[in-house]
């Protein structure tokens, strides 16, 4: 399952993933900008806010990915170690808390691989490296109907950056029980 939300320059205190299904409005990049936009299978696979009815899915683990408005630009490396230090994620079913985890500790999806003191030659990577998530000790079951949240928060107030970007979240795993 996976789901992308837009980070304000302004910075902000928490990004809620799963929020937003298909359909939905969505401050989200499309072509280089942020605007509003109705969220699609490129956004999200959530059809029901923050439930999935009817199916029940194993997670193994969780990836992240940055979508920025420019790509190339070194303060798209600085705006992604922003979020990465200052952040970190919760994932919680029903009312209980299930992971706490440092968003250091994240692969991102999209890495930056290289890059230049003038960021013209900064090359971003795809699919994770061969680092293609954090494993989790136990997979994490998700039964059919129940609520679930994750959240990014961001400690000591609000991070800004140079400029808007769009954050990724994938819970790795797989559907058991498919309609």
């Amino acid at each position: 399952m996976y789901d992308r939300v837009n980070y304000p320059a302004a910075g902000t205190t928490t990004l809620s993933f799963f929020s937003a299904p298909k359909g939905t409005s969505a401050t989200l990049i499309t072509a280089g900008v942020a605007a509003a936009r109705v969220k699609s299978q490129r956004d999200t696979n959530l059809e029901n806010q923050n439930v999935v009815p009817t199916k029940m899915f194993k997670f193994v683990g969780v990836s992240m990915a940055y979508i920025h408005t420019a790509a190339g630009t070194v303060t798209n490396n600085n705006d992604r170690d922003l979020i990465r230090n200052n952040g970190y994620l919760t994932f919680r079913i029903v009312d209980k808390d299930i992971l706490f985890l440092p968003l250091i500790a994240i692969p991102e999806l999209n890495p930056v691989l290289s890059t230049t003191a003038t960021g013209n030659n900064a090359i971003a990577g795809g699919g994770g490296n061969n680092v293609p998530m954090y494993k989790f000790p136990i997979p994490i079951t998700l039964n059919p109907y129940e609520n679930f949240q994750v959240n990014m928060t961001f400690d000591g107030g609000t991070t800004t950056i140079a400029t808007t970007l769009d954050v990724a979240v994938v819970l790795q795993g797989f559907m058991r029980r498919p309609t």
